[in-house]
């Protein structure tokens, strides 16, 4: 989370928007999240973590005051702004937002936070092409070349309580430990215990919810859901073999296989992929080439997969792969015993351990060999140590970074996981392939 300034207001943006729950799956998603902080409106949760280990209590949303601001169901906002000076220099204080918004809610990772200002105003031109109402605050885009962009004024953006970020329930309960303490004999002697249940005890805690939530009568029950590592990579292996990705004349810009896909400009065009594991390529072009043959060959060779576009100098193309969810029946082990297990069962690779602002430790494994025979490795580590590869990215020189992190199994009802281990249907406009031959031959990863 950050805080941006604009019009002389401050407000939160970078926050992880997702569907409103109640108290206790919202603690549960603040803890999984490290986001103690949220902010509820309409029918979303906003979780936000500390800004430099200060408290956002009270702070005001920026995504919240568009939505009150903006008409429409389909948008994204460009917002320039910049953070409170606190002695940095003034071209260290730019802070520039982006907005998405789909049928009237922010998608989960739609409120992005930037500093440079060409990184967001590329960011706002790869999304635009797909349809939404643009708007950006004045003076940020040039009008001539951007004349379907509406100009934004913040200068009456709503910054009231309702807006507010405030801590989730149970992520500040330890001021109140000593106070509890003292109460807890005399309700086990008394027995008033018994006369309150969880959602009550929720509300006396941390005071009630804005808006009442009912529950449902049975809740289904939810399983640890986990990454299939080995499998993750053995999908994007035979994916490269049936759906090579190498066009003449086209540079790969970015290849990469995700357990889950979360692209929030193609996911919008492709629901049903999202969450799912795929593999998405872009590619740009080479200069020296005409455009009009060279389009009309990436064109007739992306037709077989999923979902593509070719527009000017640029392609996009993306294909499920294989489902690699599981059902986890193990506890996560300790961090060390997984880091033991990878710098040994990799050794000679290139790892890094980093851990998060706000805590958690994400593993990138540098393999500078192809994925044959990586999949049986990976297996043997996710096995003993329970690392978790959650995604696949193709660097330009051939070699695969690979980014995992201790297992971290996700809740999921059965029939959740069922409809996320499916297959995904192939669109009857996608015509039939022939069979893939089963050899590696002429295929460099």
């Amino acid at each position: 989370m950050s805080t941006i300034v604009v019009d002389g207001r401050s407000y939160a943006a970078g926050l992880y928007w997702l569907d409103r729950t109640g108290p206790a799956a919202t603690a549960r998603a603040a803890r999984r999240f490290a986001r103690p902080w949220c902010v509820h409106h309409a029918g979303q949760t906003g979780y936000a973590g500390s800004v430099d280990d200060d408290a956002p209590e009270g702070l005001p949303a920026l995504a919240p005051a568009l939505l009150e601001s903006i008409d429409g169901e389909f948008w994204m906002a460009l917002i320039a702004g910049e953070v409170a000076p606190g002695g940095k220099p003034v071209g260290e204080r730019e802070r520039y937002a982006l907005i998405k918004v789909k049928d009237g809610a922010v998608l989960a990772d739609g409120d992005e936070v930037f500093t440079k200002r060409d990184t967001a105003i590329e960011a706002f031109g790869r999304a635009r092409a797909l349809g939404w109402e643009l708007y950006a605050t004045p003076g940020l885009l040039d009008a001539g070349a951007n004349h379907n962009v509406r100009e934004l004024d913040v200068s009456g953006l709503p910054a009231g309580p309702g807006i507010a970020l405030r801590r989730a329930p149970f992520t500040g309960v330890r001021r109140r430990h000593m106070a509890l303490a003292l109460l807890l004999p005399a309700v086990l002697s008394g027995g008033a215990f018994a006369w309150f249940d969880r959602d009550t005890l929720v509300s006396w805690i941390v005071g009630p919810e804005p808006a009442a939530v009912i529950a449902p009568a049975a809740a289904e029950p939810e399983l640890p859901i986990s990454v299939d590592s080995a499998a993750l990579i053995e999908a994007c292996r035979r994916a490269l073999i049936d759906y090579p990705p190498w066009l003449p004349a086209w540079r790969i810009e970015a290849l990469s296989c995700a357990a889950r896909f979360a692209d929030p400009e193609l996911a919008a065009l492709r629901p049903e992929l999202a969450g799912r594991a795929v593999m998405l390529v872009r590619w740009r072009l080479a200069a020296g080439h005409t455009e009009p043959l060279y389009r009309q060959l990436a064109e007739q060779h992306l037709s077989r997969w999923y979902a593509a576009s070719v527009v000017e100098a640029r392609a996009w193309a993306v294909r499920p792969l294989a489902p690699v969810l599981r059902i986890e029946k193990r506890a996560p082990p300790p961090f060390l015993a997984l880091r033991r297990a990878v710098d040994r069962g990799l050794a000679g690779a290139r790892i890094d351990y980093v851990r998060g602002p706000q805590g958690g430790w994400t593993v990138r494994i540098g393999h500078s060999g192809s994925l044959s025979g990586l999949a049986g490795r990976i297996r043997g580590i996710a096995n003993a140590a329970g690392l978790e590869i959650t995604r696949l990215d193709r660097a330009s020189d051939g070699a695969w970074r690979l980014r995992g992190r201790p297992m971290a199994p996700e809740a999921m009802t059965r029939a959740a996981f069922q409809a996320a281990a499916a297959p995904v249907p192939v669109p009857e406009s996608i015509p039939p392939r022939a069979p893939a031959p089963n050899s590696e031959q002429g295929v460099s990863q």
